[in-house]
């Protein structure tokens, strides 16, 4: 099938929900995933994700707080899901307008117009696209560079290529022409912007701990602090209390990164910053991502026995027993 096609489809959804009111939009994306964690959990493979990744990196959490958390986090999704429309489509004022707080804002300037680049590491919590669009609106036009994943229907990624570009970053592909281009951007001094929570294709990647569990970190973070020296910076952007109409933009100065000498120091701090983001909220974090698949030894079974592993739990089996627990032989 033609890679336009699905593309397509998917391309009129987008400007549909775009000429809708921001908050119909997302009510509707939340609504939708709240019905995931409504039917039986053998068929809601997404929520056993979710609840399997909770149970697992807090071995404090009940199973019960664990589907609290989980029906929030979906729901949270869903929201993320729909708000793409309007950050993609709708005027750039209007979306940077929702932002009504920027923690580390003048931290952050003040490092992008030193001689010295700016690594921003970033990960998939609350409106995690709207940093795009502030960040190439403040930084130096066509300095500000932003990996991204290009997605595989050309008229999809084409669209979102436009919009994130809108206020003058430039994007560049994860791939070894992309590593290039984010090299040679620090190089010059300019910005590049990372999310860093993802698991690397590559599972050559050094495995550090994140969350108590060894798993592939990417190597390029590694390589860019260790070569450049970079300013870095945890940038994290979630919703307050008003919802999708408060935004509020974290930059955190990240010092145990820049700081340390060795590839191990760099990327477990860069993984416990990340955990502090997510810790802080836990509810709008995507914790539909399989980022626990890999162990050094080979892939772990959780995804794949998630409903055999979630009865044993709700047995009260020990998670200890199960693998599911930070202490637990890996």
């Amino acid at each position: 099938m033609n890679k336009q096609y699905p593309g397509r489809r998917l391309w009129m959804v987008v400007r549909l929900l775009a000429w809708l009111p921001l908050p119909l939009v997302t009510g509707f994306g939340a609504a939708v995933a709240t019905l995931v964690t409504l039917v039986p959990l053998r068929y809601a493979s997404a929520y056993r994700v979710v609840l399997i990744n909770l149970l697992a990196t807090h071995p404090q959490m009940s199973y019960a707080e664990a589907k609290k958390i989980g029906r929030q986090s979906l729901r949270e999704l869903g929201r993320t899901l729909t708000e793409f429309s309007h950050v993609w489509h709708r005027p750039v004022e209007e979306t940077l307008s929702r932002v009504t707080h920027i923690h580390g804002e003048q931290a952050f300037l003040d490092a992008c117009a030193s001689e010295r680049p700016v690594l921003m590491l970033s990960l998939h919590q609350g409106s995690w696209e709207i940093s795009n669009l502030y960040v190439g609106d403040k930084g130096s036009r066509d300095k500000t560079l932003i990996m991204y994943q290009p997605h595989p229907a050309t008229l999809m990624d084409a669209m979102v290529k436009a919009a994130r570009e809108r206020t003058g970053s430039v994007l560049i592909p994860t791939n070894s022409q992309g590593v290039k281009k984010a090299l040679a951007a620090m190089k010059a001094g300019g910005t590049l912007g990372i999310l860093s929570d993802h698991n690397p294709g590559n599972r050559s990647n050094p495995s550090v701990p994140f969350f108590g569990y060894d798993v592939p970190t990417p190597a390029l973070i590694d390589k860019l602090v260790q070569r450049y020296r970079p300013h870095v910076f945890i940038v994290s952007c979630i919703r307050g209390e008003g919802g999708v109409k408060d935004i509020h933009l974290h930059f955190e100065e990240a010092p145990a990164i820049e700081q340390a000498n060795d590839t191990a120091e760099i990327l477990t701090a860069m993984n416990s910053g990340l955990q502090r983001c997510i810790d802080r909220n836990l509810s709008q974090y995507q914790w539909t991502y399989k980022r626990f698949k890999w162990s050094p030894s080979g892939r772990r079974n959780w995804y794949r026995q998630s409903n055999r592993l979630l009865s044993e739990i709700r047995k009260g089996t020990d998670r200890k027993a199960l693998d599911l627990h930070p202490d637990a032989k890996q």
